[in-house]
């Protein structure tokens, strides 16, 4: 079944989401070439031992750090395994799930940005003006509902985000951008991405979400947030990344995880689909931590047979908010209707604008300077990526409300009240995405808990 060799290639493999699948091909040292792969392992009790853990060369680490799992956690059980091999990884998985110590074992799927492909502006604009004008009035999606989530309802009863910390969970993001609060910015873990696409994307999404209220650029629907952190999947995995910033978070703190993995059917899937991602998020959310989760661009249906239940909450619910793509208040597009790459299903809470969204990076809309993006902005972000965001402004305002009264909203709260008091989807409603988020809405109904 493998290639003949002093050791024997065996390896553990990866439940859970992580990176991309991490392989390399170094020079062969034998007629057979091997690949260097990384797995993960969910061990059907802590520390249980591995019958095939004296294997040379084989390496087995934990998967989270000690210091953020507490006792009887399922987070304790994951392990990340390394070896070398020369055979297929689904004979190596199938050895691995042999293994009595074993509950589950299989590669980290590919994990990808939930946006819609566009290029790049190659465009200098050659009147770029000295100071940045306002491109607020095309941020359609804060506008009055039904079209906008009506954003200045909260900010004139003076809801801006205070008090709440956030954190972003990606791959890269330019924190120097003239129209973020760079010293509000604290990288939690994981090394950034060195790639144009991920650092605008990643900057893309912050601008929705803490975009400065500075009457140039854009505005953030939540300015006056306290605190944001960034996490990079960049050296560790999507579970860890994760974990590594929700450990800073407190109950009532809101993450968003702006990442899409590969399913079974070869489609993109919210990233909870994969065991290690789904045991961290739930154990943040049982501790009140508010997760939004892009239900990825995929054109899926989450309730297909072939998911075998992992993205029904009748069946398990990790505790996220899911957010799906659709239609934004714009001309040539249908308001509130499903996107046609937007993942659907009952696990799917709520939507946000697919398509059209103003906010910074990319540099389709301003560009000034080719050798820098500190000032570039675009209004083409888009799929449940620029969708993702929109809600998460939402959840720090209501979340801000609460704490000024000094409460919190538990996540499944949070999650009835938005779902509750958003503008219905339009178009064909058994392709669920939910409602978009309605704050005067919220709002009231918040006052009359």
């Amino acid at each position: 079944m493998f290639a003949s060799r002093a050791r024997p290639p065996y390896l553990l493999a990866a439940a859970g989401l992580g990176v991309a699948l991490l392989v390399c091909d170094p020079k062969p040292t034998t007629p057979a070439r091997e690949r260097l792969v990384k797995l993960h392992v969910k061990l059907r009790a802590e520390g249980a031992p591995l019958a095939i853990a004296a294997t040379e060369g084989m390496r087995i680490e934990p998967m989270f750090s000690a210091m953020t799992i507490a006792a009887h956690d399922d987070r304790a059980r994951w392990v990340i395994v390394t070896t070398a091999t020369a055979g297929a990884d689904d004979e190596i998985v199938k050895l691995l799930e042999a293994d009595p110590a074993v509950e589950q074992a299989f590669v980290p799927p590919h994990t990808s940005l939930p946006t819609t492909e566009r290029a790049f502006s190659g465009r200098e604009d050659e009147r770029c003006p000295v100071t940045t004008p306002s491109f607020e009035p095309l941020q359609g999606y804060l506008g009055p509902a039904p079209q906008g989530i009506d954003a200045p309802a909260a900010w004139r009863l003076g809801h801006r985000g205070a008090g709440v910390w956030f954190a972003d969970i990606e791959g890269g993001w330019n924190a120097a951008h003239e129209d973020l609060p760079g010293h509000r910015i604290e990288h939690a873990g994981g090394i950034p991405i060195d790639d144009r696409s991920w650092r605008a994307h990643g900057t893309a999404v912050l601008g929705e979400v803490v975009g400065l209220d500075n009457g140039k650029g854009v505005t953030g629907i939540a300015p006056d947030v306290e605190k944001v952190f960034t996490s990079s999947i960049g050296g560790t995995t999507v579970a860890g990344a994760i974990d590594t910033a929700a450990s800073r978070l407190r109950a009532g703190d809101v993450l968003l995880i702006e990442l899409q993995s590969t399913g079974p059917r070869g489609r993109y899937l919210p990233v909870e689909y994969w065991d290690d991602v789904y045991d961290t998020i739930k154990a943040h959310t049982q501790r009140g931590v508010i997760v939004i989760e892009a239900a990825g661009n995929g054109g899926e249906n989450l309730d297909h047979k072939s998911y075998k239940g992992k993205l029904d909450r009748k069946v398990r619910d990790s505790g996220a908010i899911m957010i799906g793509a659709g239609g934004p208040a714009r001309e040539g597009w249908s308001d509130r209707e499903r996107l046609d790459f937007s993942n659907y299903g009952t696990r799917v809470d709520v939507q946000g604008w697919g398509r059209k969204v103003a906010t910074l990076d990319y540099g389709d809309l301003q560009r000034c300077d080719p050798d820098t993006t500190d000032r570039h902005y675009t209004d083409e972000f888009s799929g449940t990526s620029s969708a993702s965001p929109i809600v998460a402004g939402a959840a720090i305002i209501l979340e801000g409300v609460a704490r000024e009264k000094g409460a919190v909203i538990p996540p499944a709260e949070l999650r009835e009240l938005l779902r509750a008091t958003g503008s219905p989807q339009l178009g064909d409603t058994s392709q669920q995405i939910g409602p978009r988020p309605d704050l005067a809405k919220a709002l009231e109904a918040l006052s009359e808990r």
